[in-house]
């Protein structure tokens, strides 16, 4: 696989994360966000299980065998299912575009916490990256109700629980490489807890998921199930830079697909506050690989 082609399918499980935002919003209006969350990572399960069986049976073994691996296995799922779930809540009253560009602030976020747990170097530039998301967020909801302000306050909480989710997928990976058994413990994880969540506190039924059947197919093969797998298969193959600006432009897909399908219009503060955090999630990424690619010189 060349770089063009693993550039393209990177920008495809892009614009597919994108458009799921879209779907994720218009998923609920006969279900809750907990029934929506447990149908989609059902669905991405049956996705991913079929690899991980292919191509990871021994692995599988090894991972719920081993005590350590299942720890953090299991506990990326748990914080995944927290992620994934004050996300979708969120979207019951927050727009499509403040949905992505808010939780996109799990990029500058990953880097400073690995700075005070895995004593990591801190460039510069993340200060100055903060700075622009924190204006940007600012714009984003500044002119909001105080009910959507909370809203997009929780989207800030998923985007600090996706952080700590990146982070633990990183720790398990360099410890033990099995991408599509890892994603099912996770999948597994989210669906068991969204579904107790869901039985408890809202009305779920098979007849009113069939409702939705378009959003939760969507969201849970191709977002979860295929964008995933693409991802895995490309980003290998992809120089680390493009790569890293191609996978921000998922929160640009979201806010055009809120636009274009829910006519979420937004205004000139709204595109400035998107600038700026879009701005501070590329300059995160791109600085350091500059800085290291300049020593190697």
């Amino acid at each position: 696989m060349s770089h063009t082609q693993a550039n393209l399918l990177l920008l495809l499980a892009s614009l597919i994360w994108g458009t799921a935002f879209v779907a994720q919003a218009t998923g609920m209006g006969h279900i809750g966000p907990f029934t929506f969350s447990f149908a989609r990572t059902s669905l991405g399960f049956l996705v991913v299980l079929p690899l991980a069986l292919i191509f990871e049976t021994k692995k599988i073994n090894k991972i719920i065998f081993q005590k350590n691996l299942l720890v953090i296995a299991l506990s990326t799922g748990f914080i995944f299912f927290i992620g994934m779930n004050l996300q979708q809540y969120a979207l019951l009253k927050s727009q499509v575009a403040n949905a992505s560009f808010l939780t996109t602030l799990y990029v500058p976020i990953v880097a400073i916490i690995s700075r005070f747990i895995f004593k990591t170097y801190l460039y510069w530039v993340i200060w100055i990256a903060v700075l622009l998301c924190v204006f940007g967020s600012y714009l984003l909801t500044f002119n909001q109700t105080l009910e959507i302000q909370k809203s997009d306050g929780l989207l800030f909480l998923s985007g600090v629980s996706f952080a700590f989710h990146i982070i633990l997928i990183d720790v398990f990976m360099k410890r033990f490489n099995s991408p599509f058994s890892f994603a099912c413990i996770q999948y597994m994880v989210v669906l068991v807890l969204s579904l107790i969540v869901a039985v408890s506190f809202e009305n779920v039924s098979f007849a009113t998921m069939q409702l939705e059947w378009f959003e939760i197919i969507y969201c849970g093969i191709m977002s979860t199930g295929v964008a995933y797998t693409i991802q895995i298969v490309a980003q290998g193959k992809a120089n680390p830079a493009p790569a890293a600006i191609i996978l921000s432009m998922e929160s640009v897909f979201a806010a055009i697909a809120g636009w274009i399908i829910m006519n979420q219009y937004l205004d000139s503060y709204k595109l400035v506050g998107c600038s700026c955090i879009l701005l501070g999630v590329i300059l995160v990424q791109l600085i350091p690989l500059y800085v290291k690619r300049q020593k190697n010189l």
